[in-house]
């Protein structure tokens, strides 16, 4: 069904999951716990079609970018997500990226038509990341050969800033210093992908910032940026979003 010009459907894919102690995702909270999170991408709809965030790399093996579990099925490898809600790679115009972690920008070599674009001050701290940090980058200096991010389709904006009508970044520091959420309008108000400014719903409902960031006032004035600006806020690893299954649509 066509969209009113501006206006944008959201569909959200999950394309793996990790096992992840708790206190990652709420910081200081529940330390010990065990919990399964999605690794998910989305798409975009409207005037064009445009990719947030491209998920773990294709056959990484997440223990050695970041010591975790990560299990995933055929069916929710990223291509063949993908192609299973009826998006061919060569039709996606834009891919915008939260920001560069290993786990939001794994396959952007699936898009080399598409012009990607990431926050510059992303792209400058993850080329020499603090030591910390390195490995959450796939950083060169932490052993990685090439990061997957770094493509002749790469570029770069600045702050907020209109990517096409209904769609925008909006600079939320803290998870890492360049971190975007994205602002996407709707038939039914606006929503926001949050990156991992917001990890689950129990941050913003429990004010508990997530507990892998750079800068933890950064990121509790963030998720304040975000509950003012959006209707709608959707996080990055929560399961709750996928109440239906692997695909999940917005507005429902």
């Amino acid at each position: 069904m066509p969209t009113a010009p501006g206006r944008w459907r959201i569909t959200a894919l999950d394309t793996g999951t990790s096992v992840i102690e708790k206190s990652v995702i709420t910081y200081l909270v529940d330390c010990g716990k065990m919990i399964r999170i999605p690794r998910v991408m989305w798409v975009l709809e409207g005037e064009t079609t445009i990719v947030v965030d491209t998920s773990v790399p294709v056959g990484g093996k997440p223990a050695e970018f970041i010591g975790e579990h990560f299990e995933r099925s055929r069916e929710q490898e990223p291509l063949n997500a993908l192609k299973n809600v009826g998006i061919d790679p060569k039709n996606v115009e834009l891919v915008l990226l939260t920001h560069l972690h290993w786990d939001h920008a794994g396959n952007c070599d699936l898009f080399p038509q598409s012009r990607v674009l990431v926050q510059e001050t992303e792209l400058r701290y993850a080329l020499v990341p603090g030591k910390f940090f390195r490995k959450s980058y796939l950083s060169p200096l932490s052993g990685w050969p090439h990061p997957p991010y770094l493509l002749p389709n790469l570029d770069t904006v600045k702050g907020e800033v209109e990517i096409r009508p209904g769609i925008r970044t909006l600079p939320v520091p803290g998870h890492t210093p360049g971190s975007q959420a994205i602002l996407v309008d709707t038939d039914k108000g606006r929503y926001v992908i949050a990156g991992d400014a917001v990890f689950t719903y129990e941050n913003l409902e429990r004010d508990i910032p997530p507990g892998f960031h750079n800068d933890v006032d950064h990121s509790m004035e963030s998720m304040e940026i975000l509950r003012r600006r959006a209707d709608h806020i959707l996080p990055s690893h929560d399961y709750t979003i996928f109440s239906n299954g692997r695909v999940a649509t917005f507005p429902e």
